[in-house]
């Protein structure tokens, strides 16, 4: 019998046991972990559960921006969700009936829909108006720890302020911003987690949208279909509906749980990684006097632009990848400051010899003996073993080996280092692939799909047709 969330199942074509070990950070296949987790119905018992407030600026504003979500986490029964309503226009009575009836079709009781009653149209954030969404919140004993609400990039001005007065009455809750098909501004929307709209959600969506049957002239407007089609492309699915995120800056209880909900395994690596800043790839510097051997960069180029285009079509609004040389000055101020990603191995990159090999956690490395003379290999440094790479008569590699690594940074630990290293440039080229096409069905969805420190050695044949997993070795 699969695991399940109440009475409904997880999500449509979902693995259960993947999503459970995507939470609980649990590695590997097994669930002997998670039985303090499961309830004896076969539910999951999350404690105490997370409380989610979405605050719309107009009644029909949570169905349009995260009917799908706030589905999902009901359905999940991952909190205790409210909705607050902001304004009122002068069809007050019909639109709250509406927005209690769009509440009820997402699995939102009626007591948990509650109305600010400010003027549409006139919404300012204010000491006024931050104290009466604090009142209403205190009123009902909602201590929020998940706010949802819009984004700033948008040219509606009650969107805007909306954003603004939720920030201004909850300071210490994750927020995530939605945007409305109708006003969003994707040149300055910056989505970090995405909700697949598989056709129980859609069809959901759609019925909780229906219920504002008074708005349905003015929704027709902008087609919310392609909207959400274009946002999905960012994120390497059909249809989404998309959300910013802003953790608060000290570690926050449910972000491990609310960013597992992301159907974007891609956004799901990364966004840990680089919340807030860009990240810098330092890549082989072959080029500096007296490198310890002379290798063609073709492999490592080809991987650098494939992850560079996985940037460009889905981190919006822009990539935040910078490039550099391992030989350059600013590595160790990187590497204090960000997280960072090193290219290659031990032969090309000074980084990854100087700093990554010796680092006390590295299980997995690549590294070389003598310069010029012999081959570099992937070595395990608890058990000694070493993986050469072979060789063609062309002396093309025919198999290959390397590490992908996604570590603590030993100089800043809330950031990471990501390494992607081969014996030769083809097992390089194809770790940086796997990284530009994270998928559900990829290696690194399944190996690294939570927090932990993780390091996956890796053999190639071939061009990269065939790409075996030899060990995954989990840290903190």
């Amino acid at each position: 019998m699969p695991l399940t969330a109440g009475s409904t199942a997880l999500d449509p074509g979902q693995d259960a046991e993947t999503w459970v070990r995507r939470v609980y950070g649990i590695p590997g296949n097994s669930l002997n972990e998670l039985t303090g987790a499961l309830r004896r119905d076969g539910t999951i018992s999350w404690g105490a559960a997370m409380k989610l407030v979405a605050i719309g600026a107009h009644p029909d504003d949570i169905e349009l921006g995260c009917a799908a979500l706030i589905k999902k986490v009901t359905e999940l029964q991952l909190a205790e969700v409210y909705l607050i309503v902001l304004t009122d226009d002068g069809k007050a009575k019909t639109r709250r009936r509406e927005a209690l009836n769009g509440a009820r079709s997402m699995g939102i009781p009626k007591r948990r829909v509650l109305f600010a009653g400010m003027r549409d149209g006139d919404l300012r954030v204010s000491a006024r108006s931050v104290e009466r969404i604090r009142h209403i919140a205190s009123e009902w004993g909602i201590a929020p720890d998940v706010i949802i609400t819009h984004t700033e990039a948008d040219s509606h001005n009650d969107h805007v302020e909306a954003n603004r007065i939720a920030h201004a009455a909850f300071r210490k809750c994750i927020f995530l911003h939605f945007s409305i098909h109708l006003s969003a501004e994707l040149d300055r929307f910056e989505p970090r987690l995405f909700i697949d709209l598989s056709q129980d959600f859609m069809e959901s969506k759609a019925a909780a949208i229906a219920c504002h049957s008074s708005q349905e002239s003015r929704l027709k407007g902008v087609d919310l279909t392609i909207y959400e089609q274009t946002l999905g492309h960012s994120a390497g699915l059909k249809r989404v509906e998309a959300f910013e995120v802003r953790l608060p800056g000290q570690d926050h209880t449910s972000a491990k749980e609310l960013l597992a909900l992301s159907d974007s395994p891609f956004h799901r690596f990364w966004f840990p990684i680089m919340p807030a800043e860009p990240i810098t790839i330092f890549h082989e510097g072959l080029s500096q006097p007296g490198a310890p051997i002379d290798w063609p960069t073709g492999h490592e180029n080809a991987g650098r632009e494939a992850l560079r285009q996985a940037f460009n079509d889905r981190w919006l609004p822009k990539s935040p990848l910078r490039e550099r040389a391992s030989d350059e000055a600013d590595v160790m101020a990187s590497l204090n400051a960000n997280s960072v990603v090193l290219v290659g191995g031990a032969v090309g990159n000074i980084a990854v010899r100087n700093i990554y090999n010796r680092m006390r956690g590295t299980v997995w490395t690549v590294d070389y003996d003598v310069p010029r003379t012999e081959p570099a290999y992937l070595l395990n440094r608890d058990t000694g073993a070493r993986h050469y790479p072979r060789f063609d008569s062309s002396n093309s590699a025919e198999v290959d080996y390397g590490v992908l690594s996604r570590v603590t940074n030993p100089f800043n630990s809330e950031r990471k280092i990501v390494c992607a290293a081969g014996a030769t440039g083809l097992a390089t080229r194809v770790a940086l692939e796997l990284l530009a096409e994270v998928s559900p069905a990829g290696l690194v969805a399944r190996h690294f799909d939570d927090i932990k420190d993780t390091q996956m050695a890796f053999s190639i044949q071939g061009e990269g047709e065939h790409v075996e997993v030899l060990d995954v070795h989990y840290g903190r």
